[in-house]
């Protein structure tokens, strides 16, 4: 494949697929990612060089999407037919990794990461490209015109590039669907200081970040019918038994003081 034109901050969409690569040769017990796999051996080898992160620093793009297909599992298994909607869908596999032949899938990003996207993975009718900026909102009216829900969304790994207006603003919008849940992950303020040190380490200093939550109480509170499900530390199911020393205690220190969470909501609940 000829050199990928990106910007620096749309580059960082590698991120998690070195991470998802790395688990899947070294780490199959956290998680198995046959397409990212595939999808590696397609693009430029200076895409795939991870030698510049530590084992701590993959493996967490590789728990987070093991995070995610334990909510989408839950979520298919009472809603099979449902619908998955994938804000920010880079190239996350995760449909690939848990399609049951039933739901429907929204993969939703900007025009320049849709068209790799397209390119590199391609779609079908049940896993669907659509190209919008998260905060235009007509991708709402698209997918409640498409598919009755109930919805679930995914924001993985995204919501550190924005601030929290722009969050909460979102986050409101979404109650014009109907039956929907929202799961994403986000770092305490403590927490985002060393992803933006991680982040100047990458040569990825201009991929601004801003959103942490502390208080997840406090965060509902700002969202219009909204309520909690469940609020999980990263790695509460990591086995760290094959890990380096100095990624275990990374690990548990983070669990501990809780700095990284995937947060589980249910908004519009008032319907």
């Amino acid at each position: 494949m000829e050199d990928i034109k990106l910007d620096n901050v749309e580059e960082t969409l590698f991120v998690p697929m070195r991470g998802r690569v790395f688990a899947s040769k070294y780490h199959q017990d956290i998680l198995y990612d046959e397409k990212a796999l595939e999808i590696a051996d397609k693009l430029p080898s200076k895409y795939m060089d991870y030698s510049k992160e530590t084992e701590y620093t993959l493996l967490a793009s590789a728990t987070r999407s093991k995070n995610m297909d334990m909510k989408v599992q839950e979520f298919l298994k009472t809603n099979p037919t449902g619908c998955i909607i994938n804000l920010g869908a880079g190239l996350e596999t995760t449909y690939h990794r848990n399609n049951n032949n039933q739901a429907k899938w929204y993969e939703l990003d900007l025009e320049e990461v849709t068209t790799l996207r397209n390119n590199i993975i391609g779609q079908n009718d049940l896993d669907e490209i659509i190209t919008y900026s998260m905060f235009d909102y007509e991708w709402i009216k698209y997918v409640k015109t498409n598919h009755p829900g109930p919805y679930m969304i995914l924001v993985s790994g995204i919501f550190y590039y924005f601030k929290m207006n722009e969050v909460l603003d979102l986050l409101n919008n979404l109650n014009k669907l109907e039956k929907v849940e929202i799961v994403f992950d986000c770092v305490s303020s403590t927490g985002i200081k060393f992803t933006r040190k991680y982040m100047k380490d990458l040569d990825k200093e201009d991929a601004l970040m801003y959103f942490y939550v502390d208080n997840v109480n406090k965060l509902v509170k700002n969202i219009d019918n909204a309520h909690i499900i469940s609020v999980d530390d990263f790695y509460r199911k990591v086995n760290t038994k094959n890990l380096k020393l100095k990624t275990v205690l990374s690990m548990k220190i983070s669990d501990k003081f809780h700095m990284v969470k995937l947060i589980h909501l249910k908004l519009n609940n008032n319907k």
